[in-house]
């Protein structure tokens, strides 16, 4: 009943856990615009003047929802509540006894609001210690995941802890102020209500109210004003249709894909097609608010209707077109998923929301020229969407098109588009082959880049031959899944053992041992094995096409014969050797006489010489430790540091020098290893031999 309870803490001492629905917006008091702005001010004004006894008590207004047993859901006042919580948050940041206490208050709406909420109790302590403003201490902390700056309730706390640092920083005693049962600076007005239902019929309650939830209620009423603007276009029963379509039909879809955040995705739909059509260029999070609706014209409209119209006839997983669609939809979209959702909807309207037969051939294509060319910035994404452009006219025949080599505008790949006209060439003539590159192009992870298979097929520049095609590909699809090759380090070391197979990077100023990221295009195995090259062709005609992969791959390092003044030999030798590199580079670099491995991108930080590495490794798995020495910077010093003299290596030798730095042995190049071994043996470390 209204009156039990009317403080924070008496609402916590009367529940055991305070839990935000999924039905709720995003904590929104923490947003930059002007409105949040305006109030967040005035109502943390408000909270210091009756924490200060400025006012003689402040009631923030209702706060009602519904009870589960111990649990108690806002309906209602989510907004000032989480306000009023992270200011106890702040205020009892150096008391660890009310941690299980305020862990009781929770958010539903996403699971990475959850999460943090529960980092942030944890960690409150160090949070507003800190001398820098909560918002940095946390992006900062080891504890925070880069994702959760995605979730927009992360990003509104962040801006609210700001405020309240600010603003509270030297009241006095805050705790004791808010504990005080007498004035109770702080309440509102508590309402239990029953009889609501469970969250999908509160959902449609509160709408009924016509209060809404999210910006997107906003932008719909905007979208049918503009709508309603251009009746002269649109009959009145397509105006109808469409505002129908919008509240009921297409709101299913968008439910029935992701009920937590349909309405995030819905809104993100018209985001992305109105960016794709330069209406608003900015891909930000208050796009809604800015954009100029007149701008919206009969084709926009078109497009909504006949994308969606056919996306609700054609849903789900096994839809290429939903996939598409919804892939440009998450908070993580790249410009590529931009550009394929465009190649969707740019159809679409051009066919009045019809497949003719043609639309699979065109995604096919378009999403093999989208996937391996690098649409990574603004200016590459605008290209792309007007590369589309110049060519929609040929939708119905797009595969005719590549065959008779009709020009790609854009800034798609040159190999890819001489690719896709090799395949035009060969589906048109042999609808079997045809079938077995429809289904090499499903591999995940080259996502239709096969050209090595068709070029490894063909003998003396004839026709690819079907079967050789089908063995390779299934030898390289083999070696790889959908994340990249299956056993990177052990298909390094098999690829070394027929030469040096590392790719130029960085304007040839270093050369890569090839990750697995499809992002770092340049330095990728998928570069590698669409480049056709001859040691690629090796291990493949090497590879038993029926056999373990893993054990042949192992029995080809294991039979090795590597000269041990190759640094091939190093790696080969000693697997491990790849972990002093970056997962996300492997780089290695010429540098002072010898070829180091770079710990990360650049050759700025701290890096190794392979061979000065291999050797320091040895001595340890002999049981003998010694110091590893060395200086930032690929021009520097790199040593091992004995008791009485230190080994460097320089121009494919071990150079030992007493403390003094005179040389008092150098090793051969046929086998600086060894040497190198046996010369520390004979310098008294005999036991550990």
């Amino acid at each position: 009943m209204m009156g039990k309870i009317n403080t924070l803490f008496e609402l916590f001492n009367e529940y055991e856990i305070i839990e935000v629905p999924i039905i709720q917006r995003d904590y929104a008091q923490g947003r930059r615009d002007e409105h949040a702005t305006r109030v967040r001010d005035n109502l943390l004004e408000d909270m210091k003047n009756a924490i200060l006894g400025n006012i003689k008590q402040l009631n923030i207004n209702f706060v009602y929802g519904k009870s589960k047993g111990k649990k108690f859901i806002p309906v209602d006042g989510q907004q000032r509540l989480t306000t009023l919580f992270l200011l106890h948050v702040y205020a009892f940041s150096n008391d660890e006894s009310r941690t299980n206490f305020l862990s009781k208050f929770t958010y539903k709406t996403r699971e990475t609001s959850r999460k943090f909420l529960e980092k942030l109790i944890e960690n409150r302590k160090s949070v507003f210690s800190s001398d820098l403003a909560p918002s940095n201490e946390i992006n900062e902390s080891e504890w925070f995941v880069p994702n959760w700056k995605y979730d927009p309730t992360v990003l509104s706390v962040l801006t609210m802890l700001d405020k309240i640092k600010e603003k509270f920083s030297r009241v006095d005693i805050l705790e004791k102020r808010l504990l005080d049962s007498l004035e109770k600076p702080i309440i509102f007005e508590f309402l239990d209500i029953e009889g609501l239902g469970m969250e999908d019929s509160l959902y449609i309650k509160l709408n009924a109210r016509g209060r809404p939830l999210t910006p997107f209620e906003s932008f719909k009423a905007r979208l049918i004003a503009q709508l309603e603007k251009l009746v002269v276009n649109f009959p009145i029963n397509y105006i109808i249709e469409f505002e129908n379509n919008l509240d009921v039909k297409w709101t299913d879809l968008f439910w029935s894909y992701n009920k937590e955040n349909f309405d995030y995705n819905y809104l993100t739909f018209f985001g992305v097609l109105i960016m794709n059509k330069e209406i608003y260029l900015d891909d930000t999070n208050d796009w809604s608010n800015d954009l100029e609706y007149e701008q919206l014209d009969k084709e926009i409209f078109d497009t909504i209707l006949y994308t969606l119209n056919y996306l609700c006839g054609n849903s789900g997983e096994c839809s290429i077109v939903y996939k598409l669609i919804f892939n440009a939809l998450g908070k993580e979209r790249t410009y590529q998923d931009r550009v394929l959702f465009h190649a969707v909807t740019s159809y679409l309207y051009s066919t009045k929301g019809i497949d003719n037969g043609s639309l699979t051939q065109w995604l096919r294509i378009i999403k093999n020229l989208v996937l391996n060319s690098r649409i990574d910035e603004k200016d590459l994404y605008r290209r792309a969407i007007n590369g589309i452009n110049s060519f929609i006219d040929n939708r119905d025949d797009l595969l005719g098109y590549f065959f008779e080599n009709g020009s790609v505008s854009g800034v798609f790949s040159g190999p890819q588009i001489e690719e896709e006209r090799n395949k035009a060439r060969i589906i048109l003539k042999n609808e079997d082959f045809a079938k077995e590159i429809y289904k090499a192009e499903e591999h995940p992870y080259f996502c239709g880049q096969i050209r090595s298979a068709l070029y490894y097929s063909s003998k003396n520049n004839a026709e690819p031959d079907i079967n050789l095609f089908t063995q390779y590909w299934k030898k390289i699809s083999n070696l790889f899944n959908d994340k990249g090759s299956k056993n990177a380090d052990l298909l390094r070391q098999a690829l070394l053992t027929f030469g040096d197979y590392t790719l130029e990077v960085a304007n040839n100023k270093y050369k890569t041992l090839c990750v697995d990221r499809q992002s770092e295009e340049a330095s990728s195995f998928k570069r590698l094995f669409s480049d056709h090259g001859k040691i690629v062709k090796q291990l493949l005609d090497t590879l038993n096409f029926d056999g373990d992969f893993e054990k042949q791959l192992k029995k080809i390092v294991e039979n090795s014969s590597i000269s041990p003044s190759d640094w091939r030999y190093c790696f080969i030798k000693l697997d491990f050797l790849f972990e002093y590199m970056s997962d996300s580079y492997k780089r290695l670099r010429n540098a002072s006489d010898e070829l180091i491995m770079i710990s990360n991108m650049s050759s700025t930080g701290y890096n190794y010489g392979v061979f000065l590495t291999t050797l320091h490794e040895l001595l340890k798995q002999k049981g003998l430790m010694s110091d590893f020495k060395g200086e930032y910077g690929t021009e520097r010093d790199r040593y091992l540091s004995f008791n009485t003299f230190n080994v460097r290596f320089k121009k494919g030798v071990f150079i030992f020098q007493d403390k003094k730095d005179n040389i008092v042995f150098e090793t051969t190049t046929d086998d600086p290893l060894t040497k190198a071994m046996n010369y520390i043996n004979l310098q008294g470390f005999l036991e550990v031999f």
